[in-house]
């Protein structure tokens, strides 16, 4: 059975509030003065062998421990009326591959990575990002992102290192999610110009070209899609910046173009050069899962700013039409409604300077991309406040429209002491009015230190595991950790 709890009727927005953290702990992409792993790490190709593993089939939570199989059963559902504290486990750091489990939720924390494995070869590792997965497709590899830019593949199933890459974060990896046969160790990343594919097991005679984006634009020493983003769950459609240069940073500069990519046609299919003359650098480019929109993540300088730059929007693959996501841009993710509505999850910040004040300010809210009246129709679903004022937060990505009406959420302070203090969550995708429910999973047990302690949780593609970085309230470095989640989850929480 559930432990649920249900609270008082919802009071309203309170007026003399609203605003008043625009972009404060709730983050603003990479314009709010944290860096991304691009900011350290030089644009780098290649690989080295990791030990040479061999393939072992299953999955198991390391250790000896098989994973699934978590039963449902008295799971922690709140509301924001009636939340409890779940603390830190405490004691020493755990050791990898032996799982824990929370006392208040009876969710499984396991630590995956340590910097002292064989074949690891940096001294932080974490998750990469909140909006796409680290694990692959079938849940049997994840990839420990480390903060120097490398990275390094574990296999789950024994938690060894199979593979050593001198790629990382700024080359925007990811696994293969097309469900074609023999594909589910293959890593996707691009460098300078290019959208690279390699397969993981065999290493670098397998490393091959996907697409030259100078066939297009001559020009370009660069696409990316700003870190943040993933191409849509089938991998046919990806976004990019086409860029003639970057900084130290990873940023683009002289930006050429917005595209779309269709890998299967191997062609650009979509240009916003193709009805915008003149475009700003946005903080991010990104495709919904399904694959329906390209999100431009456009970051709103102040009241002036003109549509379609005064925040991020969804835009139709050919560039045809678009809808309202945000009054700026801030940390976002992406979830699934029970009717099939595509939700973009996002933080409403007040416009710049807290000009904009619209009826979901400082709420936490759900815009369906495909739906034309999009911005009129969102959810304002969880005030700031109910949170935490100076509480930041990340949002995952959800694959399968399967896993319906809920979204990720994961917490990070350095200031507030409060229930929603780095934490790792489920919200109910439901307006405020309606008394969204809150599934709570576990403590991130991570000291807030900067950008790369704000844990960024991700969802795998079946949304049975949340991975994030780590470093046990402080006392360690950062180590990949994952949470175990209880089977389909959502079929018991949409069915109380």
């Amino acid at each position: 059975m559930m432990k649920c709890t249900s609270g008082a009727q919802r009071r309203i927005l309170a007026a003399g509030l609203i605003g008043l953290v625009a972009c404060l702990g709730l983050g603003c992409g990479d314009d709010d003065g944290q860096q991304h792993q691009s900011d350290a790490a030089p644009d780098s190709g290649g690989q080295t062998d990791g030990g040479g593993q061999t393939d072992g089939g299953g999955q198991t939570d390391g250790g000896g421990q098989t994973d699934g199989g978590v039963a449902c059963t008295n799971l922690l559902v709140e509301t924001v009326d009636t939340t409890s504290v779940v603390g830190s486990p405490g004691g020493g750091v755990p050791a990898a591959g032996a799982p824990l489990t929370i006392a208040e939720t009876g969710v499984r924390v396991t630590r995956i990575s340590d910097a002292g494995d064989p074949g690891a070869t940096s001294s932080d590792y974490t998750n990469g990002y909140s909006r796409w997965s680290p694990a692959n497709i079938t849940g049997e590899y994840v990839t420990a992102f480390g903060t120097d830019g490398r990275s390094a593949v574990y296999r789950l199933a024994d938690r060894t290192i199979v593979a050593s890459l001198d790629i990382g974060e700024p080359n925007e990896l990811h696994w293969d999610s097309s469900g074609a046969p023999g594909t589910e160790t293959n890593l996707y990343y691009r460098t300078g110009a290019e959208l690279r594919r390699l397969e993981v097991l065999t290493g670098m005679g397998s490393d091959e070209l996907v697409h030259d984006f100078t066939a297009e634009y001559p020009a370009a020493q660069a696409v990316l899609n700003g870190v943040e983003g993933a191409p849509s769950v089938d991998l046919r459609y990806w976004a990019f910046q086409v860029c003639t240069g970057m900084t130290g940073g990873g940023q683009c500069t002289g930006l050429q173009d917005i595209l779309v990519y269709d890998r299967e046609a191997d062609q650009v299919t979509g240009r916003l050069s193709d009805v915008e003359s003149s475009i700003p650098v946005p903080n991010f480019v990104d495709m919904s899962p399904s694959g329906s929109r390209i999100v431009v993540g456009s970051c709103k300088e102040s009241g002036a700013t003109p549509a379609p730059w005064n925040g991020p929007y969804a835009w139709s693959r050919d560039f045809s039409s678009r809808v309202r996501l945000s009054t700026n841009c801030t940390h976002s993710g992406w979830a699934w409604g029970l009717g099939g509505q595509e939700y973009h999850v996002a933080f409403d910040s007040c416009g710049a300077s807290n000009e904009e004040v619209t009826a979901t300010c400082d709420y936490l809210m759900a815009v369906d991309v495909n739906d034309p009246q999009g911005w009129d129709n969102r959810l304002g679903i969880l005030y700031a406040g109910d949170i935490g004022w100076g509480i930041g937060n990340h949002i995952g990505r959800v694959y399968d429209p399967a896993v319906a009406g809920w979204f990720m959420l994961s917490t990070y302070t350095d200031s507030v002491s409060d229930w929603g203090t780095n934490q790792l969550l489920f919200v109910e995708l439901v307006p405020e009015s309606a008394g969204p429910r809150l599934w709570r999973v576990a403590p991130t047990v991570t000291a807030y230190t900067g950008y790369w302690s704000e844990a960024f949780a991700s969802l795998d593609f079946t949304a049975q595991h949340i991975y994030w970085g780590g470093n046990w309230d402080g006392t360690d470095n950062l180590e990949l950790y994952r949470a175990t989640l209880c089977d389909q989850w959502w079929t018991v929480l949409n069915n109380p």
